[in-house]
């Protein structure tokens, strides 16, 4: 009679473990495989390098779930989607990547964007 409560014991302890790792494995899904709505971005690393006196360099990147014709940009400085040809052509300021009250101009050579406030504070974005 004690070698059946024995086994009835292993068998619900190991159906309360399977139970268990179920539970855990659907109520925390892994983030990393997280499904973003169409037209929207995550932003999934930022690094700031305040090293320089007067000057921080940032760099961000962006996860997008954009939709066809679109790609990832920038809109008054957050992630966004944008019109491919946009992107394409160069013609970043299209994108309206300033804030509200600065001021959108190409870099010389294309490369990038300077949002300008009425302060003369300036914000340089270079794309690579």
């Amino acid at each position: 009679m004690l070698a059946g409560w024995r086994e009835l014991s292993t068998g619900i302890s190991a159906i309360l473990c399977c139970l268990l790792f179920f539970w855990l494995l659907y109520s925390h899904p892994p983030k990393e495989g997280k499904e973003l709505e169409v037209g929207t971005c995550e932003i999934t690393a930022l690094d700031r390098d305040t090293s320089h006196p007067k000057r921080m360099i940032a760099r961000q990147t962006a996860r997008c779930a954009c939709r066809r014709g679109q790609v990832a940009g920038t809109t008054k400085a957050k992630p966004a989607c944008v019109d491919a040809h946009i992107i394409v052509n160069k013609q970043w300021c299209g994108m309206e990547p300033c804030d509200d009250g600065e001021q959108c101009s190409l870099l010389i050579n294309r490369s990038g964007w300077s949002c300008t406030r009425q302060l003369g504070r300036i914000k340089t974005v270079t794309v690579s």
